[in-house]
């Protein structure tokens, strides 16, 4: 086996894939991100997407990729605890020195306490809760996928946030700010110049929306909390969510409580109180995470006395 040159951290999400490219003794050189690689898109996109970033991030510290034997990568991934999209990422993997994979909720556990007991709540495309107790058993709360799980995530908010929608354009509920606020996200992701009414319009955008669609449809929820009812009323029901979360998941509340994600920061001021107070900054994110899983990989194993 080649020599490991580099360590590779990534997390696969399903809005984004973020790879983060560092040294043997852990210094980043670079970093590189694309599209969603969660696995609901099949194993062969996914390693597509992950590829490519990865000589995306090479690219950017001005290196060549070299053989995928000398690296050493971790893997964090939306979906990899679905036991046949898990056996068919792993059966694809290319040849690399080194390789773990773990789900992306695993690698923001290990990253925003740095691998020390503790509980993490990552909302984003999903969402999922998890913790390290002290005695190193973990507990998980939710990650069941869109559209029966995933509580309080961009898509969950971006479901209700459609809905409110079609409400608006029917005339069952009071039209603002983020009904148009959707209806303009949805016209501006349909193939331009083609004639259509709002009512058309939604429909179309509809019928081709996966789970990444419907979390972007969560940015007008957060950016109309201000100025729309509905809006709000959405992002309190999905603080809610998180709040049930987060009781489940430590009920001693003894343990160190990160939330993490791209919705985290919108969520905390809905949550309740006493929660808030819990909660400490995360010390790394899910990509520092996975390069910790790999890290500890390539320590020497101890042998028996």
């Amino acid at each position: 086996m080649e020599a490991i040159a580099y360590l590779v951290g990534i997390d696969g999400g399903g809005t984004k894939t973020l790879v983060r490219l560092a040294s043997l003794q852990g210094q980043v050189l670079a970093q590189a991100s694309g599209p969603g690689s969660a696995l609901r898109i099949g194993a062969a996109q996914a390693w597509r997407v992950i590829g490519q970033t990865i000589d995306a991030a090479f690219a950017s510290a001005g290196l060549q990729r070299p053989a995928d034997e000398t690296l050493a990568v971790g893997i964090g991934i939306a979906g990899e605890n679905v036991a046949q999209w898990s056996a068919d990422f792993r059966a694809q993997a290319p040849a690399f020195g080194v390789l773990e994979i773990v789900n992306d909720g695993v690698a923001t556990l290990l990253g925003a306490h740095g691998g020390a007991p503790g509980a993490i709540i990552a909302v984003g495309t999903g969402t999922i809760g998890l913790s390290l107790d002290l005695d190193g058993s973990r507990r998980v709360v939710d990650g069941w996928g869109f559209p029966s799980g995933d509580d309080g995530s961009g898509g969950w908010m971006g479901l209700r946030a459609l809905h409110h929608a079609q409400l608006a354009l029917d005339g069952r509920s009071h039209r603002g700010p983020l009904a148009d606020a959707v209806l303009a996200l949805c016209r501006s992701e349909l193939p331009a110049n083609t004639a259509r009414d709002e009512r058309a319009t939604l429909l179309d955008w509809l019928a081709q929306a996966d789970q990444a669609a419907f979390a972007r449809a969560a940015r007008p929820v957060v950016a109309h909390a201000h100025d729309d009812v509905a809006a709000r009323s959405i992002l309190q029901a999905a603080a809610a969510e998180i709040s049930r979360m987060i009781d489940t998941l430590d009920p001693a509340q003894c343990l160190p409580l990160a939330l993490c994600g791209g919705l985290a920061a919108a969520l905390q001021p809905y949550l309740e109180r006493r929660q808030q107070a819990r909660i400490v900054p995360p010390q790394a994110d899910a990509v520092d995470g996975a390069l910790l899983l790999v890290r500890r990989a390539l320590q020497p194993k101890e042998t028996p006395a």
